[in-house]
This record gives structure tokens, sequence and C-alpha cells, in this order.
């Protein structure tokens, strides 16, 4: 790879030997250059600025100026070049700090260095785009608006029903717009897709990410499993212990195959924050964020949200959807609108008995009770969905809400999303 090509790295750490293993460890990567190191966090700043490296390698305990500090300096002063911080703590609130300050990703000392250099190489891109931005260059729409559309669901609060949610969605979505849509588990250590839709298969998303550099429409075919709704459906792989030998590099390529394949893949997320559910996050589309009218539920997302502007993500790429919606609960819609400061796209109502029975039985919801209310929620949730990125065309029309769920109409009005963190549960 030739010198301009390279990803160009300064390390800081308060500690010289610290500073001489990660320059050793990256040494024999091709495409990675370490250009400077600094002893503290004020040294940081000054090298960023006569630098303008792509990557710093930032250690969150220094001198003189501690790496958050450092962070914020940096990405105040130095556009396009982005932060990996580094510490030997794990706890939530430093992942936090880090995040808002403007990292991009939070790493435990000492990394392993195939993580340290994916890490890099990740963030690399991330400073490539944002320096084309800063630069004034334009970025061409064509390709995504040519392209699969990938929606994530997601929870930062367990329980929040993102596998009812992915299958009745994706279910929802190919009835509405006889599309080609696919499901995705990506879920790798519970998944329980394949109970859901109840399938059974010897192939599963291992054996698209081993092959992830030659993924083609034959392979992609092969590996997808048809469901009778029309639906095809990429599996978790059956032993959790394997879900470690997928890198998150691998994981976006097998959504970027997909999405060349499909014209949406509904992905169901872990409720965590491990490097494979960020990359999908990260290349989805769009976020779809689940919670239920619990004080926790609350919560946890509005620290989710909190990350959203810090991490650079496009205003609309996060949709709020509140699951079980139930009039019965003292905590109204509406309130949690105004304690979050984003409206909801959509409610799904409440029926958490029906739901379980169709779980059980692996019959996806919207079949199993074809005339329920909340079948109807899915189906508005799917229209809301495909009118997202359809804005040209005459809007689907809209299933009346049910009467059983008298709460907020769904407003459809997007915002932010958040960024890279460590494995908090």
């Amino acid at each position: 790879m030739e010198e301009e090509q390279k990803i160009r790295v300064l390390i800081a750490d308060d500690v010289a030997e610290t500073r001489d293993i990660l320059e050793k460890a990256l040494y024999f990567e091709k495409d990675i250059q370490v250009i400077g190191k600094a002893a503290n966090g004020r040294e940081a700043v000054q090298m960023a600025r006569q630098l303008q490296p792509d990557v710093v390698l930032m250690d969150i305990n220094m001198p003189e100026m501690d790496g958050i500090a450092a962070t914020e300096a940096i990405m105040a002063q130095v556009p396009g070049t982005q932060v990996i911080i580094m510490s030997v703590q794990n706890e939530m609130e430093y992942v936090r700090r880090a995040m808002m300050a403007g990292a991009r990703e939070y790493l435990i000392k000492p990394p392993d260095t195939d993580q340290l250099a994916s890490s890099i190489r990740h963030v690399g891109r991330l400073a490539s785009s944002t320096r084309t931005l800063v630069g004034g260059g334009t970025q061409t729409t064509a390709k995504s608006a040519e392209t699969g559309k990938i929606i994530a669901i997601f929870s930062p609060k367990g329980g929040a029903g993102c596998t009812a949610t992915a299958v009745n969605l994706a279910v929802a979505l190919r009835q509405r717009t006889n599309k080609k849509v696919v499901l995705m588990d990506a879920n790798m250590a519970f998944g329980d897709i394949g109970v859901a839709m109840n399938i059974v298969a010897n192939k599963n998303i291992l054996d698209l990410a081993n092959r992830a550099s030659e993924l083609d429409a034959q392979l992609i075919g092969d590996v997808t499993v048809p469901h009778a709704t029309q639906v095809r459906v990429l599996l978790a792989p059956s032993n959790s212990q394997s879900d470690e030998s997928i890198t998150p590099e691998q994981m976006r390529a097998v959504l970027e195959g997909l999405r060349t394949q499909f014209d949406y893949t509904i992905v169901d997320t872990a409720t965590a924050y491990d490097d494979r559910t960020l990359a999908v996050l990260d290349v989805a589309d769009r976020v779809m964020v689940l919670l239920s009218q619990e004080l926790a539920a609350i919560k946890n997302v509005k620290q989710f949200m909190e990350l959203a502007g810090p991490l650079g993500y496009a205003n609309d790429k996060l949709m709020l959807v509140l699951n079980r919606a139930d009039p019965r609960m003292n905590i109204r819609a509406e309130s949690i609108e105004a304690q979050l400061r984003q409206r909801f796209v959509a409610q799904v109502g409440n029926a958490q008995h029906q739901m379980a029975l169709a779980l059980n039985q692996g019959v996806p919801f919207v079949l199993h009770e074809r005339n329920h209310a909340v079948t109807r929620d899915y189906l508005n949730l799917a229209a809301v969905v495909a009118n997202m990125f359809a804005p040209s065309t005459a809007p689907a029309a809209a299933v009346p809400a049910p009467a059983a769920v008298a709460v907020a109409p769904a407003r459809p009005e997007n915002k932010g999303l958040f960024g890279r963190l460590t494995n908090k549960r």
C-alpha cells in the first residue's frame, strides 16, 4: 500500500514502555503508520495539530491533561482526526465520558493486536470520510439510493421485544411492499430467530463471515434459509461459543453483501455494546430503538441517545418505537417523548400472552393473529419504514391504530444515534 494511503497514527500514553509496545504491535501492519508518540494529553493535542494524524490512540489517565480533556481539544481543533481511548478501566462511566468527549472507540488495555489494528482501520475510514466533508468534498447518494436498506432493531434494555419486532417487521414489510426481505440474527450468543420462525438449518452467519471476501448472490442464496412468508433468514451460530470467531469487519462485510441482494435487511441485535453489535449499528441505514413504559427502559434509552450527537451519526438515523404500549401504565407516551426530546415514529400495542403463544409455535405474530390490533400496528410500522425510503412516492395507506391502545398516534420524526461503546452487560 502506498505511503499516502496509510492510516497515520499518533500514540499518546504517559508510560514510555506502553508507547513502544503499541508502536511495535503496529509495525507489521502494512496499512498503518505510527507518526508520533506523546507523553501526556497536552503534548498529544500539540502533536495532533502539527501532524494531523488520522487516528490518535489516547490513554485515558495521563498527567498535565488527561485523555478525556485531550480528546475534547483534538475534536475541536483538528477536524477529521478521530480518537480511540484506551484504559485499564472497563466501567460504564469511563466509557460514557470517553464517548461524550468524542472518542470513536474504547479499548481495554492491553488490547489484542488484531483488535487494535481492526479498530484503527475502522476509525481511520471515519477520519478519511470526515476530512472529505470538512474539505468541501461531496458524497454521492446514488449508490445509497440504488442499494438495499438495512434496519437494525436494538434496545439498550433487555426484554424490550427486539426479536419479535424484527420477525414481524420483516414479514410485514414483505407483505406490504412485495420486495425482497432478509431477516438476519445478529445476536451471536443467544439468537432466537430460528425458534421464532421455526427454522432448523445447518448453515448460518459463520458460513458467510468465513468467506466475507467472496460474497456473491449464489453464496448468499445458499446460506440464507427460505421461509414460507418468502422472507429469507440468516441464522446466528447454533453454538454460542463460535460467535467469537466473527470479527466486526466480517460482520460489516456480511451486511454489505446482504444489502446488494435484498431491498430490506432487518437485523435483530443483542442488548449489548460489543464490537459486533456496534458494527451492525454503524452500517445500518436506520436503527429502530425499542423501549417500553418503564423507568429503567427510559433511563437506558436516554443514555443511549445522549451519545448520538458527539459520535457523528446523521440526525435521521434513529427511529424511536414504543413497544408494548399500554394505556394502563402510569407513564404516558407523551411524557416519554418529552423526557427524550424525540417523538415516536410508531407505537406497537401490548399482546404479551398472544405473542408468547406465537413465539412458542414458531409462527410470526402477524400470521398467528391476522386480525389482532397489534398485527395492524406491525403493518403500520412496516409502512413507516417503507415510506422513509420512498419520499418521492405516495405513502402507503395507514392502518388505523387499535382502539385498545389509547396512546398518542405515530408521528414520524427522527433524530440522531449513538456510537461506539464496549460491552456493558
